[in-house]
């Protein structure tokens, strides 16, 4: 950022309220932080509501196969894959989205 020297030579009360400039900045910074936090928890919500709905029509079979690539048991499979609907919806959609 350049210095505007003729700025810099106007006096301090010439030059307009630098405090609320600076606060208006910092709620324009926190709005923003506000409104990608919301959009960021909806698109959570809808991976976590989408990874359940595949968790919830997981077949035994299924289940079954994971397990054995997986060198587990089909209930630590079941177990393991309903912990991460909630901590990683997209790890559990794209483990169940895939063909046997």
């Amino acid at each position: 950022m350049a210095l505007d020297h003729g700025a810099l030579n106007v006096p301090l009360n010439k030059r307009g309220n630098i405090d609320a400039q600076i606060d208006s900045y910092k709620a324009q910074v926190a709005k923003d932080a506000k409104a990608r936090r919301k959009q960021a928890a909806v698109e959570r919500a809808a991976l976590k509501a989408e990874a359940l709905a595949l968790f919830g029509a997981v077949t035994l079979d299924r289940l079954a196969q994971l397990a054995e690539r997986a060198n587990q048991t089909p209930a630590a499979v079941r177990d393991y894959l309903r912990s991460q609907c909630h901590w990683q919806p997209a790890l559990v959609i794209k483990i169940l989205s895939q063909a046997a």
